[in-house]
């Protein structure tokens, strides 16, 4: 799906490493045109963050896609 989960350490920067970042692409046509992302404590439900993050990432594709 695409969807990308960066968790503490795992972050390149040092600020972010006490948070967690779930990202996913959305696309025009089949080019990834930009991302939205979720940043939030490392304790977190993260099948529901994905779920949603994934779930907005490809209605954008669809809305951009569709004009």
């Amino acid at each position: 799906s695409g969807v990308r989960i960066l968790i503490g350490r795992e972050n390149p920067d040092a600020e972010m490493q006490h948070c967690a970042v779930i990202v996913a692409p959305y696309r025009y046509r089949a080019r990834a045109v930009g991302a939205l992302g979720v940043v939030g404590p490392t304790r977190m439900e993260y099948d529901r963050a994905i779920t949603t993050v994934d779930y907005v990432a490809h209605l954008c594709s669809r809305l951009l896609s569709s004009n």
